[in-house]
């Protein structure tokens, strides 16, 4: 455990002290552990999350008004004041606010006192695979990064605005620039038939690219949504067109 961590911010963008203005979910981490957090900021910061780290509860008091906060998380980690009276006294001032805690295998006597007081205790170390879609659900309504496009949801499938992920059967799936930029496209399109230079301008802008390249992006994102070439259920390729995108009704 590191005591004396430096507090740091991963793409805070243009987001002033009050918390106006920001294009994306903040998130406040309350965590002495230097190398859980740097994994933690890395995996965040790369689905679409601006994260703040503060190794100090006292301080983090100060950092919740200030910085106005979409989720805090916090560790079991001690200082002047515990975690759980951290999480009490936001808790009191805060009490719309998503509160996660954050609790090792062996600490149930923490999770059970953190559980009254947070709204959900998650599993430290960290699982990055499922904490990037369950800090979405929790992001409070009306926070100034909700005024971005929203998410597209098609019956068993969901896909990000801005971030290159998707969401099938409620699992999601980080997606490749060009694979995401066909999906969201699809998914716009949903019904229509869409020709294949209209797809290769939606992911490539305009740049020299085969028509073979498409077909293998498209057979890619065939396989992540579990599509059968030979009997589609999302993609169909029109012949002498090119294709259309229908969300299976189950």
């Amino acid at each position: 455990m590191v005591a004396n961590m430096d507090m740091h911010v991963a793409n805070a963008g243009s987001a002033d002290s009050r918390g106006a203005a920001r294009a994306r979910p903040f998130i406040l981490v309350v965590d002495d552990d230097r190398q859980l957090v740097d994994e933690l900021v890395v995996g965040l910061s790369s689905y679409g999350f601006d994260v703040h780290v503060c190794p100090d509860p006292a301080e983090a008091l100060l950092l919740v008004g200030r910085l106005q906060p979409d989720v805090v998380i916090a560790a079991n980690v001690g200082g002047r004041i515990g975690t759980i009276e951290f999480l009490s006294i936001v808790r009191a001032s805060e009490p719309e606010l998503p509160l996660f805690a954050g609790a090792d295998a062996d600490s149930g006597a923490f999770a059970a006192r953190a559980a009254a007081k947070a709204n959900i205790v998650i599993p430290r170390p960290y699982r990055l695979r499922e904490l990037p879609a369950l800090l979405q659900s929790y992001v409070r309504a009306g926070s100034p990064w909700q005024s971005r496009p929203q998410a597209l949801s098609l019956g068993r499938l969901r896909v990000d605005a801005v971030t290159p992920q998707m969401w099938l059967d409620g699992e999601c799936t980080r997606l490749p620039p060009r694979e995401f930029a066909l999906l969201r496209y699809f998914a716009e399109h949903e019904g229509a038939v869409v020709s294949r230079q209209e797809l290769i301008d939606a992911a490539w802008h305009g740049s020299a690219t085969h028509s073979n390249t498409l077909t293998v992006h498209i057979a890619r994102l065939r396989r992540r949504l579990g599509d059968d070439e030979a009997n589609p259920q999302w993609i169909r390729a029109i012949r002498g067109f090119g294709y259309q995108f229908r969300a299976p009704s189950a």
